[in-house]
């Protein structure tokens, strides 16, 4: 229904029902990719004057600018006056999406149409203490928006994945805190138990910071610009150097009452730990033979493993197999469209897939089709940007009192 025409049924709050429609014709152009006054003010079902006011409020809020015509034929093009064209100023502002994991950081910088400007990336070592771990991640935060020539001024919204912390309705903690059962073994970051990485973020960078799981906001990424775009139910499993997993149910990540949804790595029966404590152990023995340094243990396996390398090959085909077996007991319980293979052994193509592939259906009730990540280790960032992103246009479009 109009706008215009709800006035009444609004009780005459002329000052609400601007608010409305403004927010309305914000929503529109975030929609499109540009429009005109005409067809604003039909979307919008509001007069023209009306629709002259809006336009006229967001161009000088700078959340609107006029933009060149979108191109076409000259047979469509009619006679007289043409219309003039606007479209939302993605560069009214700016998110940034972090990754604090055990071996890197890293951070995303992007305008408000989720175009990547800048990513900045410092490996870590896995032993790191927390706090400089926290601080790593902060001068890495600030490396990407010198590298986008932006200040923190010009952030309008933070979000950072962390490897072992989940987030609920009470807050966010990290998995180790609180009634862990004793047949457990979750894995966080060392230190971050006695850490309030949310606070310490955002006294770092000067800007309040959501924080999330990492495999969530990964799964978040792949749904967003990745393999899993056309789905909306899914698996997602991360194998790096640890997996983990993570379910979108609708197209939204599932986070369960507690936050702890798709945490089947922590159940020793899956053998998740040991595999990955083999894959390292191989990786760090292929290290030392070639003078590499730490953070490389799966990429050197997989190379090895491509020059078929019989121990890499063995490592590898365990590593995915066991990792099929938790995406099928997920598989199982949730039913989805699509199991998506991500993380950085992501990027080992058919020496991981196929026989994770060839796992997972001895596993399931149906086939199910199984993705590669288009991403790899780049997916936790992406995916704090995508939830830093949500959450400034959400305010950008929220009308108080409505």
């Amino acid at each position: 229904m109009s706008q215009d025409r709800a006035a009444g049924g609004r009780m005459g709050d002329s000052s609400l029902l601007r608010r409305l429609n403004l927010a309305a014709a914000l929503g529109a152009f975030l929609e499109s990719e540009s429009l005109t006054l005409r067809e604003l003010r039909a979307i919008v079902g509001v007069s023209r004057p009306t629709a002259e006011d809006l336009l006229a409020e967001l161009l000088t809020e700078g959340r609107v600018e006029e933009t060149t015509p979108p191109r076409k034929p000259s047979s469509a093009r009619g006679a007289g006056r043409p219309a003039r064209y606007f479209r939302f100023r993605a560069e009214s502002g700016y998110v940034a999406g972090l990754d604090i994991g055990a071996h890197k950081a890293m951070a995303v910088v992007s305008d408000l149409r989720g175009n990547t400007l800048a990513t900045h990336r410092v490996e870590l070592d896995p032993d790191l203490p927390g706090p400089d771990r926290v601080q790593a991640a902060v001068d890495v935060a600030r490396a990407s928006w010198a590298q986008a020539q932006l200040g923190a001024d010009d952030i309008t919204g933070i979000a950072c994945g962390v490897t072992g912390l989940l987030s609920a309705a009470e807050g966010v903690h990290d998995v180790r805190e609180g009634p862990v059962g004793s047949g457990l073994a979750p894995y966080s970051l060392p230190g971050f138990t006695e850490l309030d990485v949310t606070g310490e973020l955002s006294e770092g960078l000067g800007r309040p910071v959501t924080v999330a799981n990492d495999v969530k906001l990964a799964a978040l990424a792949e749904h967003w610009k990745g393999a899993a775009r056309d789905h909306r139910d899914i698996v997602y499993m991360f194998a790096g150097h640890r997996a983990g997993a993570g379910v979108l149910i609708d197209g939204q990540v599932h986070q369960g009452r507690h936050g702890a949804a798709g945490e089947i790595g922590a159940l020793p029966m899956l053998g998740w730990e040991a595999a990955v404590d083999r894959l390292h152990a191989r990786g760090a023995a292929l290290a030392a033979e070639q003078g590499v340094g730490p953070g490389r243990e799966g990429e050197l396996v997989i190379a090895s493993a491509a020059r078929q390398d019989s121990e890499s090959l063995a490592v590898l085909i365990e590593f995915a197999e066991v990792l099929a077996r938790g995406a099928a007991v997920l598989a199982l319980a949730v039913d989805p469209e699509v199991v998506v293979l991500g993380g950085g052994m992501s990027r080992g193509g058919a020496i991981i897939a196929e026989p994770f592939r060839r796992e997972l259906a001895k596993l399931t009730l149906v086939p199910i089709e199984v993705l590669s990540s288009t991403m790899g280790a780049d997916s936790v960032a992406l995916g704090a940007a995508r939830m830093a992103l949500d959450t400034v246009l959400a305010d950008l479009l929220a009308v108080p009192g409505s």
